[in-house]
């Protein structure tokens, strides 16, 4: 037998049903993402920060939150944008303002702990 067995009803000149996805490896699983809620300490800035390995500026919004947990904690949360996208950016942030609730989500390889006031680093024998 030579003939596709399953067809689906796409023509040919049209996209697969299912993207082009190989369903059999499963849903990619090498994301997690960190999802949180908050309160803004602060109102949402954007700046321009350099940003990749080439050290292109890039406008990124800043937010300063402190989550739901209130374990004395803040978090800062840094959301990447194109310079066509500024305008956007500036928008978001015009309705980020101190007080506000958000929901953060981030992918979690992408984190950092950053400790302000160590004490002390000792090198190991």
């Amino acid at each position: 037998m030579t003939e596709d067995v399953v067809h689906t009803s796409a023509h040919a000149d049209e996209p697969d049903m299912f993207g082009g996805v190989d369903l059999a490896s499963g849903p990619d699983m090498t994301v997690v993402m960190l999802v949180f809620q908050g309160e803004l300490i602060s109102d949402a800035e954007v700046r321009t920060q350099l940003v990749g390995t080439d050290s292109h500026p890039r406008p990124v919004l800043w937010v300063e939150v402190r989550p739901v947990s209130r374990l004395h904690r803040t978090v800062h949360a840094k959301w990447i944008y194109t310079e066509a996208t500024r305008k956007q950016a500036e928008g978001i942030a015009a309705t980020l303002k101190k007080g506000a609730r958000v929901t953060v989500t981030t992918p979690i390889d992408d984190m950092r702990t950053i400790f302000p006031h160590v004490a002390s680093v000792a090198l190991l024998p």
